[in-house]
């Protein structure tokens, strides 16, 4: 029997003590009568009573095709009375995701109603008053909404309205701490008021609340690189950026950063007197896609080339 890797995270909100008793007693009585109790998740330790809530920190477990599919199929009918939050389901073969599953409300509740709408506002350029006032009503109606804060202060950033979008990512940070893009977010606005500590903070909180299999997660490895190099800690930066150049991930969304981290990491190498390694780095920022945040082509090739000369020497 094959066995797999699952990783689980996220949070649901059931906004009621009667829904919250509902889920209770569904996700017991299915589990013990439907999967002969092989679930992946025990409720005594996801179910918390006093927040009306189900809080699953980043989880890893093995399992089989049996336990994966029955954790799956129970937690797709918990996520039906909830009514804000998500959570996330990987299933990896040997390292390699093979499954994928965000399970989120989409119920007919109005809330559910309002913040799906407000979030399809909140993609469109143009339209931010009206996505701030659609995640205003939801968090009126549902005050523990915090994926309507971190939508809220995302166009507030956006808009640079910095001191409303640290209280809206704050704010949904308090309600769910295991949600990343909070983190990343108020990460974000700590950089742009050069706030670089507490940037770094936010980022490190990132890659501990996501994976490696988000983009998210190097997206947080990039800006906490910037952030130590602000905060003259080459040595981290270093270590950030041959990371985020030796990932195994391949999300295309992330090409765009390939070719300046490979510039900023050749040039630390090169400081450190990592000769070869400054080369690899420079020649793979040459390979990347064209990036109007990184050098020109001819910078990077005149570091290249310096390096390359017969007196640079040899480094390690």
């Amino acid at each position: 029997m094959s066995e797999y890797k699952v990783i689980i995270a996220g949070q649901l909100e059931f906004g009621s003590p009667r829904a919250y008793n509902q889920v209770m007693e569904q996700y017991a009585h299915r589990m013990e009568n439907y999967y002969k109790n092989d679930i992946l998740l025990k409720p005594e330790t996801i179910f918390k009573e006093d927040e009306l809530t189900l809080d699953v920190p980043r989880t890893v477990l093995p399992s089989s095709e049996r336990l994966w599919l029955n954790t799956l199929n129970l937690l797709e009918r918990v996520v039906t009375f909830s009514i804000a939050g998500s959570l996330n389901l990987w299933r990896l073969d040997a390292g390699v995701m093979i499954d994928h599953y965000k399970l989120e409300p989409k119920s007919d509740r109005t809330t559910v109603q309002l913040f799906n709408r407000g979030r399809e506002l909140v993609d469109q350029r143009d339209n931010e008053q009206e996505a701030l006032n659609m995640m205003t009503k939801v968090v009126t109606r549902f005050e523990r909404h915090a994926q309507a804060y971190e939508r809220r202060g995302f166009v507030n950033y956006r808009l640079g309205n910095d001191k409303d979008a640290l209280y809206d990512y704050t704010k949904s940070i308090s309600i769910n701490p295991l949600m990343p893009e909070s983190y990343y977010g108020r990460g974000l606005v700590y950089l742009r008021q050069d706030k670089m500590s507490e940037a770094a903070d936010d980022f490190e909180a990132v890659t501990k609340n996501s994976i490696p299999h988000q983009a998210i997660y190097w997206m947080a490895q990039v800006a906490l690189g910037d952030a130590y190099l602000e905060l003259g800690r080459p040595a981290d930066a270093m270590r950030i950026f041959g990371m985020f150049m030796k990932r195994k991930q391949r999300i295309a969304s992330l090409d765009r950063y390939d070719r300046r981290v490979a510039f900023q990491a050749g040039q630390l190498y090169a400081r450190a007197g990592r000769t070869k390694d400054a080369i690899n780095a420079f020649e793979r920022a040459l390979a990347a896609e064209a990036d109007h945040k990184a050098p020109a082509e001819d910078r990077i090739r005149q570091d290249l080339d310096k390096l390359l000369a017969p007196s640079s020497g040899s480094g390690a």
